[in-house]
């Protein structure tokens, strides 16, 4: 089964389809794909709004006729964790009702009921083969609160869909995490961040939430006022102390950015980073391994423009001046052939060389920035230094050029294509204050590529970098402790994210899989530890949906959970462990991860 993130992005957050009359598999893309994948399909379909028509419903009639229970199989969105679930075990209540008598009923049973969203995570996080639970059904908008500025919503909402029920009202969300087809309840239970020097992770935007406990406590609604820690343990609970099953969140009115794209040295990217975080609201960094080269992304609001960013200087009318954004500042430098020019010839070199015609010029042509280098990537050996060093100047070389200034509504300038199905290795750490940035962001950086280009390790581009704001979530790797330490540091704390990645190839290019395995055991055994190496003097945390663990004593990820204990320290951990015995005494929501890292019953 392939399925590429970049068709994903417009379709429903998952899927699944029934494959003969065995089992159903759940993907979090593309139901279209799927079908055509399982050729004749019965189908139920993980976090697709209730107002799209899906398989599910188009068969439904044929499923109520089969007389077998099926067993369940769900995959993640990049296809690198799937679990098997018995027939009975997987549940999709299609009220509250229903979900707090499951949660009751499993309590009494002792039976097993991890919550799931989109299967968005890449380490799979919320998979357990002993139960689950997803609330794709339970994706009403509930309310807008213009005067509060606040919106709720039940937890199997899509991301999409809140931002199009707030569209209307001049209201969206503060920030994004790259893309939108995350359910609520998995957006804010793994803390998911976008990037904003002032702008804290997602779980900030918490106000209020409902966990249905499989505990005597029952249905628990929680605010900061009313259960403090606990609701701060709650909102980023990784799905450990109850279902998530209602989100009150903070919104902002709606706004249009400018974006701009533009490509720095190394040296003027460490130069000029201090100062671009304070100007911009939004900035990434994307590092092209073995290239001097890093593709510096901004976003600002058009009508805060700073007087040094993007746009065209102007009278404000008030005897001062700013900045906006014309027609012609937008227009391109080089046309889009011109930009793709360096992709396209570097794939048909490659092509040439195996005499490979299965791709003609119009296919080429078609083909977006994330599919080319994909594709271009496939065509050679993946784990190959010289090869992933041709794409990488390639992509320099198409940055170069691509470059520029756009200006489009908030929701969509801060969702951006990721690429391919792909490991990813996303860590965090602390990197001074707002006032003061120091220079752990850079120092890192550096370390990291010169351990990476001195090995030769076939590390394909971007290596991206954002930064956030601190979060007062315990459990969140850019956690500032307890609130009642608050401080200066506290309050304007700056973090960087750096997450690596290695593409997989799609079925096209691997048909039995072998290449995939090979680079998901490099991946593991050789870049995961090599940045865990370099990060160690500076106490970073892996983010929860990218974490790899494992109680094999053989495993390269075999010491990653005493790791995690140990940057959380006794409190957190014994704080979250209470809480779980509070709500979750008999850890039926639990996971093998969970149970690694906080340790079980």
């Amino acid at each position: 089964l392939s399925i590429r993130h970049s068709t994903a992005r417009a379709a429903a957050a998952a899927s699944s389809a029934t494959i003969g009359d065995e089992s159903r598999i759940h993907n979090g893309w593309a139901a279209s794909l799927l079908a055509i994948a399982a050729a004749t399909t019965a189908a139920t379909v993980i976090g697709t709004t209730t107002e799209t028509p899906t398989l599910a419903e188009a068969k439904k009639d044929i499923e109520e006729e089969e007389e077998e229970e099926e067993s369940t199989r769900i995959l993640n969105w990049s296809g690198t964790h799937h679990v098997d679930l018995a027939p009975g075990t997987y549940h999709e209540p299609e009220s509250q009702s229903e979900l707090e008598a499951l949660v009751a009923d499993a309590y009494h049973k002792g039976q097993h009921i991890r919550p799931v969203g989109s299967a968005l995570s890449p380490n799979g996080l919320a998979f357990d083969s002993r139960g689950m639970v997803c609330l794709s059904n339970l994706d009403k908008i509930v309310e807008i609160n213009k005067e509060e500025m606040t919106v709720t919503v039940q937890a199997g909402a899509r991301v999409s869909q809140v931002l199009d029920a707030l569209r209307p009202h001049g209201l969206t969300l503060p920030n994004l995490a790259s893309i939108a087809e995350q359910q609520i309840g998995g957006f804010v239970s793994v803390g998911a961040h976008g990037t904003g020097a002032l702008i804290p992770p997602c779980d900030e935007f918490v106000t209020a939430l409902t966990i249905v406990t499989p505990s005597e406590n029952g249905v628990v609604k929680m605010t900061e006022a009313t259960h403090g820690q606990l609701f701060r343990l709650a909102r980023l609970g990784l799905g450990g102390l109850g279902i998530l099953s209602e989100v009150t969140l903070k919104v902002i009115p709606s706004h249009r950015l400018v974006e701009q794209t533009s490509v720095l040295s190394r040296s003027e990217a460490k130069k000029q980073l201090p100062t671009l975080l304070k100007r911009h609201k939004h900035i990434r960094y994307m590092w092209i391994p073995y290239e001097d080269c890093v593709v510096v992304v901004t976003n600002d609001d058009e009508n805060e423009l700073p007087l040094l960013g993007p746009g065209t200087e102007v009278s404000d009318g008030k005897g001062e001046r700013k900045k906006i954004v014309t027609a012609e500042d937008i227009k391109p430098k080089f046309s889009k052939d011109e930009q793709f020019a360096p992709l396209h010839d570097l794939l048909r070199k490659l092509l040439e060389s195996k005499n490979d015609t299965s791709l003609d010029d119009d296919t080429i042509n078609g083909m977006g920035f994330g599919d080319l280098r994909d594709v271009i990537l496939a065509s050679g050996n993946m784990l190959d230094p010289d090869h992933v060093k041709r794409c990488n100047k390639a992509e320099h070389k198409f940055w170069a050029k691509a470059g520029g200034i756009d200006l489009a509504p908030s929701d969509q300038k801060l969702q951006f294509d990721c690429g391919g199905q792909q490991w990813v290795y996303e860590v965090c750490f602390p990197s001074g204050t707002y006032g003061m940035p120091g220079t752990a962001s850079i120092d890192f950086m550096e370390d990291l590529l010169k351990e990476i280009e001195s090995s030769g390790l076939p590390a394909p581009a971007p290596i991206e970098q954002r930064w956030t704001s601190g979060s007062t979530s315990p459990l969140s790797p850019a956690s500032v402790g307890p609130q009642e330490n608050e401080s200066y540091d506290s309050n304007n704390s700056l973090f960087s994210w750096v997450g690596v990645i290695m593409y997989l190839p799609s079925e096209d290019f691997d048909p039995t899989g072998y290449r995939r395995q090979f680079i998901t055991d490099y991946f593991k055994d050789k870049y995961c530890k090599l940045v865990r190496r370099v990060g160690e003097k500076y106490d970073i945390m892996c983010h929860w949906a990218k974490l790899e663990v494992s109680d094999d004593p053989n495993d390269s990820n075999s010491d990653v959970a005493a790791s995690v204990r140990k940057h959380f320290g006794p409190s957190v951990v014994e704080a979250f462990n209470s809480a779980r015995d509070k709500y979750d005494p008999k850890r039926i929501l639990s996971s093998s991860a969970i149970d690694q890292v906080f340790g079980p019953k």
